[in-house]
C-alpha cells in the first residue's frame, strides 16, 4: 500500500481541480517550494507504479491528466490514504464498533504489522490521555470499555472532519462505506436541509456536517446533551413537527437532538469547540484592531468569527479547499495585513479561507466607511441622464443616506473647485486624466454601487496607513 502524507494529498486535490504554477501550490499548502517538489517527486514514483500518467509542469504550472475513474480511484481509495487518515480510521472504528482487530486491519490495508501497531499506538495514546479504557481479548483484539466525554467530543469532531472532506455523501469506494452503510447518514443530508430552511437556521457547512455527525454519535454513545429549556416551546411546534415527519425512519434520540440543536441555534448557543473558539476570538480582536474596525455589527461580527472558527478547524484538521480567484490590490494589501495578524497570534489557516475572510473583511470596511460617503456626483454625456428617475430611485433605495446628484459632463468644468470641495466620488462616462473624476462604462445602478463600495474600501485602507 501506498502511504501518503497531508501534503501529499493536498496536491493531489488541487491537481483534481485544475493547473497549478509551483508557487500557487505552494501557497495553498502552506508549504515552501523545497518541500514541494520532494512531495511531487514521492508522488510520481507512485504514480508511475500504478502506471498512471505523472505530474508534470507544462507552460508554468503543474497538471495531473486522469480519467474520471481514476481520479476517483485516487481520491477515495484507501490505498491513497495518508497515515493521519489511516490513524482517524482506525480510532473512528474502534469507537464505533467498541472493538477492533489489528490482523484484520493490517490485511484491509495491506501494510506490515508493524506499521499497523505504529498507527494504532497514536490511538492508544489519545484514549489513554483523554481518560479512555480498553481491555485485550486473547487472540480477538481490543475491546472498548470506556468512553471518556473527550473521546466522545474527539469523536464526533473526527466524523465532522470526514463529512465536510466528503461533501456529506460518503461514497462506496471509500473505505467508510461498509462502516456506516446501515447508519442511513447518505440519505439524511437532504432531509436535514430542508429542516434548516423551513426552521430559517443558517445551513452552513459546519452545522450540517455536525448534523451527520451527531446521528452517528446518537446510535454509538447516545449522543450528547444540549439545553432545551427555553420559554414557550409552543412557538417550536412547527418545527417539531417537520422534524418528526423527515426523520420518521430515523431514532427517538435523534429526533429529540436534532430538535434541541436547532433550538439551540435560534436561540444563539455557542455548541462550537470552545479551544478553537477563544483562538477565533483572539485572531478576530487583532483584526479588528489592526483595521480599525472595533465597532462591527452584530451580523458581521458572528458571520466573521464563525468563519475565523471555521478557518482554523479546518487548518488543524487538514480540510483543503480549492478558491479559484485573483486579487486585486486592496486584496493583497488585507492579505498582507491578515499574514501579519496570524504570525502575531501564532495562527495558520489555508490560502482558500483567507480569501474567504477577506471578503467578509471588505463587507465590513465597506460598511463602516460607506456611512462616511455623503454626495456624489454622476456627470454623463447623455442628456437624457439628468432625467433618469429609475437610477435615482434604485440608488436611493441601496444608499438612502447618500445625496445623488445628476449634471451633464460640462458642469465639473465651469464649478471644478465647488464640485472637487463638495462631492466625496465623482463619476463620469467620459474618459478623463483628472484624479478626481473616476470613469464608469455606464450609469446602471450596479455600477455606480460597485464604485461607492470601492471609494468606502479604499477609504478604509487609506485611514490605516
Amino acid at each position: 500500500m501506498i502511504v501518503l502524507n497531508s501534503t501529499n494529498v493536498g496536491i493531489l486535490n488541487l491537481l483534481y481541480h485544475g493547473r497549478f504554477s509551483q508557487n500557487d501550490l505552494a501557497l495553498y499548502l502552506d508549504v515552501d517550494s523545497k518541500t514541494l517538489v520532494k512531495n511531487i517527486s514521492q508522488l510520481n514514483s507512485s504514480l508511475n507504479d500504478l502506471g498512471l500518467n505523472l505530474i508534470e509542469v507544462r507552460d508554468g504550472k503543474h497538471q495531473l491528466n486522469l480519467e474520471k475513474d481514476q481520479w476517483s480511484y485516487i481520491l477515495n481509495a484507501k490505498e491513497f490514504m495518508s497515515s493521519e487518515d489511516i490513524i482517524d480510521y482506525l480510532y473512528i472504528k474502534f469507537i464505533f464498533k467498541g472493538f477492533i482487530n489489528l490482523e484484520s486491519e493490517k490485511n484491509e490495508f495491506q501494510i506490515s504489522r508493524s506499521s499497523i501497531n505504529r498507527y494504532f499506538l497514536v490511538v492508544k495514546n489519545m484514549l489513554a490521555e483523554n481518560n479512555s479504557s480498553y481491555k485485550y481479548e486473547n487472540a480477538k483484539g481490543l475491546r472498548l470499555i470506556h468512553l471518556s466525554l473527550q473521546d466522545k467530543n474527539l469523536f464526533c469532531k473526527k466524523l465532522i472532519k470526514l463529512f465536510v472532506k466528503c461533501d456529506f455523501i460518503i461514497s462506496p469506494s471509500t473505505i467508510y462505506y461498509n462502516l456506516f452503510k446501515d447508519s442511513q447518514v447518505n440519505e439524511l443530508s437532504e432531509k436535514l436541509y430542508k429542516i434548516f430552511t423551513f426552521s430559517e437556521v443558517s445551513a452552513t457547512k459546519f452545522i450540517v456536517a455536525f448534523s451527520l455527525a451527531l446521528k452517528i454519535c446518537v446510535d454509538t454513545f447516545n449522543g450528547f446533551e444540549f439545553a432545551d429549556d427555553y420559554d414557550k416551546l409552543e412557538q417550536y411546534a412547527e418545527i417539531k413537527k417537520l422534524v418528526e415527519k423527515e426523520l420518521e425512519s430515523y431514532s427517538k434520540d435523534y429526533k429529540q437532538q436534532i430538535f434541541s440543536f436547532l433550538l439551540n441555534l435560534k436561540n444563539k448557543e455557542n455548541f462550537f469547540e470552545q479551544g478553537i473558539i477563544e483562538r477565533a476570538k483572539l485572531l478576530m480582536k487583532e483584526l479588528k484592531k489592526q483595521l480599525n474596525i472595533e465597532n462591527i455589527e452584530k451580523g458581521f461580527k458572528e458571520l466573521l468569527l464563525k468563519k475565523l472558527y471555521m478557518s482554523l478547524f479546518k487548518y488543524e484538521n487538514n480540510i483543503l479547499k480549492v478558491y479559484s480567484s485573483k486579487l486585486n490590490n486592496d486584496d493583497k494589501r488585507l492579505l498582507k495585513i491578515l499574514d501579519e495578524t496570524l504570525l502575531k497570534t501564532g495562527l495558520k489557516i489555508y490560502f482558500y479561507d483567507k480569501v474567504v475572510i477577506l471578503g467578509i473583511l471588505k463587507k465590513i470596511i465597506i460598511e463602516k466607511n460607506r456611512k462616511d460617503i455623503g454626495n456624489i456626483l454622476l456627470l454623463f454625456n447623455e442628456i437624457i441622464l439628468p432625467h433618469d428617475l429609475y437610477l435615482k430611485e434604485n440608488l436611493q433605495k441601496q444608499i438612502p443616506h447618500i445625496n445623488i446628484d445628476i449634471m451633464p459632463s460640462f458642469h465639473l468644468k465651469f464649478n471644478y473647485l465647488n464640485c472637487v470641495n463638495h462631492y466625496d466620488l465623482i463619476l463620469s462616462d467620459e474618459i478623463t486624466q483628472d484624479l478626481n473624476v473616476e470613469k464608469i462604462s455606464s450609469f446602471n445602478y450596479l455600477k455606480v454601487l460597485e464604485k461607492i463600495d470601492k471609494k468606502a474600501i479604499e477609504k478604509g485602507l487609506n485611514n490605516l496607513v
